[in-house]
């Protein structure tokens, strides 16, 4: 059974029992293939954009059979890459802020300025 407290994601598209879970060792992996603080912004925006590169060195450091085991060599099921795309941004934004990359990017949005006025505007140099 899925466990969204530890952000396990249903991934039954590879087989039964399987699932999507990032954990430390697997952001480390990606913060050292990609860049330590540019990992995320790439990761998001590869995952988003169903970037093959991305999406595949994702799956390769979360993707888990049915005995919660890493699987070394990922065969992408014969199905829509959009649904897995998904279910790996849910697996990020669950092991980094505890919700669903959809939730977690609508309250994102929703705590940034709704301006786009100028903030100097009015200030004398």
């Amino acid at each position: 059974m899925i466990n969204k407290f530890i952000g396990e994601v249903d991934a039954s598209e590879f087989g039964a029992g399987f699932t999507i879970r990032l954990d430390m060792a697997g952001q480390a992996e990606l913060e050292t293939q990609f860049g330590e603080f540019e990992f995320i912004g790439k990761v998001q925006l590869g995952l988003a954009v169903l970037s093959a590169k991305y999406m595949r060195a994702f799956l390769a450091v979360s993707l888990r059979d049915a005995d919660g085991k890493i699987v070394k060599v990922v065969e992408m099921p014969d199905v829509p890459l959009e649904p897995i795309g998904k279910k790996c941004l849910d697996a990020l934004a669950l092991f980094r802020y505890g919700k669903d990359h959809e939730t977690w990017a609508k309250e994102a949005q929703a705590a940034k300025p709704a301006t786009s006025e100028n903030p100097t505007k009015g200030m004398k140099a």
